[in-house]
Formats: C-alpha cells, structure tokens, sequence
C-alpha cells in the first residue's frame, strides 16, 4: 500500500477546516471519511508499529504509585525515546527535560481551561440575561 502524500494530507485539512469553519465542531467519524476520501493512509507495517507503539505507551501510563501518580516517563535520550523509571533516573539533563516537558504540559492545559471557563461564565450570563429577561440578577 503506498503512503499519503503531503499534497493529500493538505487537502484534506482544508476539507476539514472548511467543516469546522461551518459548522463550528467535527466528529472523528467525518474526519475519518474526510482522510480517506483524499487517501490519507499508512503502509500496514508503519500501522502495526504505530499501534503497538501506542499500546506500549499506555502500558507505561497505567504504572503509577500508591497516589496515582505517573511512575515511568518518557523521554528523548541519544538513545531515541525511553521510557524513564523516575525514582531511578540519576540523569539531571533527563530531569530537566521531563519537567520542561511536564511544565509546557501544564502551561497549555491551563491556557485551554481558562478559554473554557471564559466561554462558561459567557453562556452563564447570556442564560442569565434570557431568563431574567434582559436584566443581569
């Protein structure tokens, strides 16, 4: 099986953004269809390693400690990406890579909850105005 060129790729995102442009959301479904319209795809041995790659990843994910947190990180070593065993690394540039990487973690996720919470308390008072009939309570 031959694999999708950029040309298809770029096609099919601007498919995509024209469906978020319109109707303002995308199921994984349509984007599904939408990639394989335009011949978005992987050789089967690429997709088989993805997938156990993935599998693996989430193997790695579920080790946590008696309070839930992650044991084993990942990451990018001159060996290529490993998987990290925290309490036994003694490497301070593998550290400090995971908490940069923890840290911009972080930063992004609290960046999009407050885009979140500011488009809640907006439908809050938009439905305060509605049902108080114009007037803020």
């Amino acid at each position: 099986m031959k694999t999708c060129t950029k040309t298809a790729k770029d096609k099919a995102k601007v498919e995509i953004y024209s469906v978020l442009e319109k109707d303002m959301k995308i199921s994984a479904d349509r984007m599904d269809r939408i990639l394989a319209k335009h011949g978005v795809r992987r050789d089967a041995k690429a997709l088989q390693r993805a997938y156990r790659l993935s599998v693996g990843q989430r193997i790695m994910a579920d080790i946590r400690d008696t309070d839930g947190k992650r044991e084993i990180l990942a990451a990018r070593t001159e060996n290529g990406t490993e998987y990290i065993v925290v309490e036994a690394c003694n490497d301070p540039k593998v550290l400090g890579q995971l908490q940069h990487k923890l840290r911009g973690c972080i930063s992004s996720l609290e960046s999009t909850s407050g885009k979140v919470e500011k488009r809640q308390r907006y439908l809050a008072r938009f439905r305060q105005r509605l049902f108080h009939g114009g007037k803020a309570a």
